[in-house]
């Protein structure tokens, strides 16, 4: 969604390399992005946590795929290429230092291993320019001279669907159901608003990957456990804002595990829907406690939120307010669009 954002970034003329045809790309072509492919090869197999035998093996493939984007580059006239991913950066940053264009590399994730986090400032150091996502993205106290954070965008909209003012609180988890996203920790949240006599109810919609099943048996048997059946739906895969976000009061994020920039918190509050999400990784960027939402690390925290919005009226309102602004002013589209032109304006002059 990311990567189909920045295509149409209107102060550029995109086109996008790709290791192998697919979706993605015939999104690209259908929206007149000119394609090259850029076979990976062996790079393609490597996996978290970084294997040096395994980057070693890749070492030819790298190199060919390294030749094939500068080639792919020479031919699409690019002035600057823009990589997103962790294989995708290595290969650019081996054909910068090879001859191609300036470097843009645009990094999406948080560096879990010391190993990673090596990887990250090597390349920081081979790139022109570098972007993260979130301040949470790089592994150091300060920020080098060429890495900026851009935060990704998103088109605030209204919601067709909204649910009646009177109880209960309708509260949705929107997104993957997998263990980082810490759904583990809602049936207990619930049972404890419900303990405190507020009437609520939670909306999973998402689902797992097949490897994760016996992490949602878990939680549906713990809502069980805490006789919150009634107040529990798993509701499945949604399709679409007005699917996945409609008929909620708020949404919940309680990614404990801490995420780069989770863009269910930016779509809900771009929606106008009061976010509590857990103060970790980037959501604290998006998240002002109290003002446009609420950060909440446990069940307390979760009640105390839990209780302003169930009784409504202005001070919800403002917090509504406030999360949209929040999304106008620093994460739509246009603002996204300003910062990565002002970057890729960086990249030239260097």
């Amino acid at each position: 969604m990311v990567l189909s954002d920045m295509l149409r970034n209107p102060g550029i003329v995109p086109a996008l390399a790709v290791p192998a045809e697919g979706a993605v790309a015939s999104a690209a072509r259908r929206e007149g992005v000119e394609v090259a492919i850029v076979p990976f090869g062996a790079v393609s197999e490597i996996r978290r946590p970084l294997r040096p035998r395994v980057i070693g093996e890749a070492m030819r493939d790298f190199y060919r795929a390294a030749a094939a984007l500068r080639r792919a580059a020479r031919t699409l006239g690019a002035d600057v290429i823009h990589s997103n991913g962790m294989k995708a950066h290595s290969i650019a940053a081996l054909a910068r230092m090879t001859g191609s264009p300036p470097l843009v590399i645009h990094i999406h994730d948080l560096p879990v291993y010391r190993s990673e986090a090596a990887v990250w400032r090597t390349l920081a150091r081979a790139a022109t320019q570098t972007i993260v996502v979130s301040r949470a993205c790089w592994p150091d106290a300060s920020l080098p001279r060429n890495v900026t954070v851009v935060h990704n965008g998103f088109e605030p909209a209204v919601l067709n669907t909204t649910p009646a003012a009177s109880p209960p609180l309708t509260i949705g988890f929107c997104g993957r159901l997998h263990p980082f996203k810490g759904v583990h920790l809602l049936p207990d949240w619930l049972a404890a608003a419900r303990d405190a006599g507020i009437d609520a109810r939670l909306i999973v919609r998402g689902e797992a990957a097949p490897e994760h099943a016996s992490y949602v048996e878990a939680i549906r048997a713990r809502v069980a456990a805490l006789g919150l059946d009634d107040q529990v739906d798993f509701e499945g895969r949604r399709e679409g804002l007005e699917a996945i976000f409609g008929g909620l009061h708020a949404v919940v994020v309680p990614s404990d595990t801490p995420d780069p920039l989770p863009r269910s918190v930016m779509e809900a509050m771009g929606l106008g829907l009061p976010v509590i999400g857990y103060p970790a990784g980037g959501i604290p960027e998006m998240i002002a406690h109290g003002r446009n939402g609420w950060l909440v690390a446990d069940a307390d925290g979760f009640v105390a939120a839990a209780r302003v919005l169930a009784a409504g009226g202005a001070p919800v309102e403002a917090i509504r307010g406030a999360a949209l602004e929040t999304v106008q002013r620093d994460l739509s589209l246009p603002v996204m669009y300003e910062r990565l032109d002002a970057i890729y304006a960086r990249a030239l002059q260097r």
